[in-house]
């Protein structure tokens, strides 16, 4: 396996990186309410932190997973000995993992101030203009 292949997935992983982050922020700004819009910036970046934390662990797995056994070492120095079309099989299969819980959470979130909260009025605060409307 050559190793140009990374070149596209680096290239379309960079792209797609920089809209989500702009839509990110975005979404941190709008949703948050007023007095905590500079926490958004701080959790934003506790984020990435995470992220960095969360892949740093799976490499240490993985290598500790198969480098012992009858396989051989999908992130072995060697790129010619390594599998690494393994390892990013896994990364694929936890992406669409992430995608489906993203849909699930996208579909039963409630964006602020998109008008699906309902407000109750007791009909005496209601104006009298409007009680004869039919």
């Amino acid at each position: 396996m050559s190793g140009y292949w990374l070149v596209i997935q680096m290239v379309v992983s960079g792209i797609s990186e920089g809209f989500a982050v702009i839509g990110i922020i975005e979404f941190f700004y709008e949703q948050f309410p007023e007095n905590m819009k500079s926490f958004a910036g701080s959790f934003f970046c506790c984020g990435f932190a995470m992220s960095s934390y969360l892949s740093s662990i799976l490499i240490s797995v993985v290598q500790r997973r198969t480098h012992e056994g009858v396989s051989r070492n999908w992130l072995a120095r060697d790129l010619n000995k390594a599998k690494l079309d393994y390892f990013y099989y896994l990364c694929m299969w936890i992406e669409v993992l992430n995608l489906i819980y993203f849909l699930m959470v996208a579909k039963w979130y409630k964006y602020k101030g998109s008008g699906d909260e309902t407000i109750d009025v007791p009909s005496e605060d209601m104006p009298t203009t409007h009680k004869n409307i039919v």
